[in-house]
């Protein structure tokens, strides 16, 4: 078999009339159609059957101004396929961190504004509490100083009142002689400080009564204190609330006023 058969067999021809071979197959191709006539007339013939099938085809021939593309040129065109996928690509890429970065910021604002919530619950249910227990409080208070004014055989115009001046504001106290009572009222003082209270204690040194203990949302009511002894005493602190110091430490406190 000759070397021009071989080359008919081996397509590169109707590569060549197609302009689909690159630029050195395309000068090996015609080099060797120089040389064998017979190639010539082979490429010839395939021509003539391509124009008879886009005739029969009615396959119109591009505008004379377009340029035939060569397989250079398509090589061109995948690379700039290529580059525009690969750019396309880095958009998305970019898109997508932008949205992982909006998703944990969401995240972040979300865990912030649940654990908000639960400080403003935990708040309020501190709240709830400290007036339940202060609404019981006065309520006991109430009670007690109201079963001690009722058994206890008094005048009222033994009434004795008297106003004890402190470093924040006035004292209003009175006290019924025979009942052993004392109503306190501190509706003239500054409220205790954020979660502290007043501790108010009666009797002596060593026997002191158990404290009434005044939040600043109690400071408008009267305080019953009972006491006992010749000399009774009426002791004030202002401590943290549930934190009770020792009262004996009479240089804390906030007024010591012996009652008459």
């Amino acid at each position: 078999m000759s070397k021009s058969d071989d080359l008919k067999r081996s397509g590169l021809l109707d590569q060549y009339v197609l302009g689909l071979l690159g630029q050195e197959r395309t000068a090996e191709v015609e080099q060797m159609i120089e040389e064998d006539p017979e190639l010539g007339r082979e490429v010839s013939r395939i021509r003539q059957e391509l124009n008879a099938y886009a005739d029969m085809r009615e396959i119109a021939p591009p505008p004379g101004n377009r340029q035939p593309r060569t397989a250079e040129d398509f090589r061109d065109l995948d690379h700039e396929v290529i580059t525009a996928m690969m750019e396309h690509n880095h958009s998305l890429n970019i898109w997508r961190y932008v949205l992982m970065a909006t998703c944990l910021v969401l995240i972040g604002v979300a865990g912030y504004l649940f654990r908000l919530k639960e400080d403003v619950r935990g708040e309020l249910v501190t709240e709830r509490a400290l007036h339940a227990q202060d609404v019981a409080s006065h309520r006991r208070d109430m009670e007690r100083g109201r079963a001690m004014l009722t058994t206890a055989t008094h005048d009222w115009e033994n009434l004795t009142s008297f106003n004890q001046a402190v470093d924040s504001g006035m004292l209003h106290i009175h006290v019924l002689d025979g009942a052993g009572i004392a109503l306190v009222d501190l509706s003239d003082i500054t409220p205790p400080g954020q979660g502290r209270a007043y501790y108010l204690y009666s009797g002596d040194l060593n026997s002191l009564s158990e404290p009434e203990i005044v939040t600043g949302r109690q400071l408008n009511g009267l305080y019953v204190i009972p006491f006992e002894g010749s000399e009774p005493t009426l002791r004030i602190y202002e401590w943290e609330a549930g934190q009770m110091g020792p009262p004996q430490l009479e240089d804390q406190a906030l007024a010591i006023i012996k009652l008459p």
